[in-house]
């Protein structure tokens, strides 16, 4: 199964190498991640499911999947965040820095509406089909965000985040000047890690970076479910390592233990040890 993202990628690259006259690079096939493997035969073992109960099958084909674990949380460091944030475009800052201090996923930044916002109320409201779990949430706007908005007003009627200087399309024709973000365009955001020197970093890591960061400030798993619009309360567990502060107190009592146990047996150089800690 071919990722489809890598091949879009490659044909925007090679449209606008076309345009330049420049040799186009040539392409070599990414297979698709195990999880988007694991999400299509799940489309499709429902699909069967439903053919059963319609009567249309007698019983559903046994499918396999691939177990998927779901631990990867790569966030910026505040060195990290640093750096790149001196090296994203202009005309870019305004999207990496909203999504990174609401935690909204890409598209629902690219993709978001005047129509969403209320400056007033301090909320953005995204509608059931932009998030992921299909529920409408409201977003907390803190005063980082409100400041963007009101930067971004006026500039388009409908969109919040546009861009405001004409390019090229790989046809070579022009665009309009003001228009709409594109939710696939990474030329901006890849070039910006490269002179910041981050590696291993996608633009949804800008959600974990938003959701790590307040974790580690004391934001509780149960709150950051809620601002971040998570369906289950498990889906945050991912995050729980790093509110471990609250367990020191616990693992203190070890020392107690240490003290009763530890000297009544140990050789007379370990006692010395111990109680020079």
């Amino acid at each position: 199964m071919e990722n489809r993202r890598h091949r879009l990628n490659w044909e925007m690259s090679r449209d606008r190498c076309l345009r330049l006259g420049k040799p186009v690079p040539e392409y070599k096939p990414k297979l698709a991640s195990k999880g988007t493997k694991t999400r299509h035969l799940a489309i499709l073992r429902a699909i069967l499911n439903m053919a059963v109960e319609w009567g249309w099958l007698d019983r559903t084909p046994k499918i396999s999947t691939p177990r998927v674990k779901n631990g990867r949380i790569r966030w910026l460091t505040e060195e990290e965040s640093k750096r790149l944030f001196a090296e994203i475009a202009p005309h870019f800052f305004p999207v990496v820095m909203f999504a990174i201090t609401t935690g909204l996923r890409r598209s629902n930044v690219t993709d978001l509406e005047w129509s969403q916002v209320d400056l007033d109320k301090k909320m953005a409201w995204m509608h059931p089909d932009e998030t992921k779990a299909g529920n409408a949430i409201g977003v907390p706007l803190n005063e980082t965000a409100c400041q963007i908005l009101r930067k971004q007003q006026g500039l388009h009627k409908r969109w919040v985040f546009v861009h405001t200087k004409p390019a090229y399309r790989s046809d070579g024709t022009k665009t309009a000047a003001v228009r709409k973000m594109r939710t696939d365009s990474n030329k901006a955001w890849k070039g910006a890690l490269k002179r910041a020197g981050i590696s291993n970093f996608r633009f949804h890591d800008l959600r974990h970076t938003w959701a790590s960061w307040l974790v580690q400030s004391g934001v509780s798993l149960l709150a950051l479910k809620e601002m971040g619009g998570w369906e289950t309360l498990e889906m945050v567990q991912r995050y729980a390592h790093l509110s471990a502060g609250h367990l020191t107190e616990h693992a203190s009592k070890i020392d107690a233990i240490i003290s009763r146990n530890g000297t009544n047996t140990a050789q007379e150089e370990n006692v010395v040890y111990l109680n020079a800690r």
